[in-house]
């Protein structure tokens, strides 16, 4: 008789959320050192689930990196948002 072989295969697996906009582009995050995509305020609290309070009124949220656009408009470093997200800093979001 011959002996049953047994084959476990393991998979594991990942999430990767990718925010694009058609007309993306790199943007330099003095925080992270590099270029990166960015989003807008109001873009950013609106992915969290929340509404975007006034950006001096309230602190900044735990990890995000702020820049400045070139129309002088508020933007969120994606790196940062997701990390912050993946990290559990959002609890402090108003």
């Amino acid at each position: 008789m011959s002996a049953r072989k047994r084959t476990e295969i393991t998979i594991e697996t990942d999430h990767i959320l990718v925010i694009r906009r058609r007309r993306s582009t790199g943007f330099w995050c003095a925080e992270c050192g590099r270029e990166v995509d960015v989003i807008g305020w109001q873009e950013a609290w609106a992915f969290v689930g929340k509404t975007a309070p006034t950006p001096t009124s309230s602190p900044l949220p735990d990890g995000w990196h702020l820049c400045t656009g070139q129309a002088g408009e508020l933007l969120v470093c994606v790196e940062s948002l997701l990390r912050a997200l993946r990290l559990g800093n959002n609890k402090n979001l108003v």
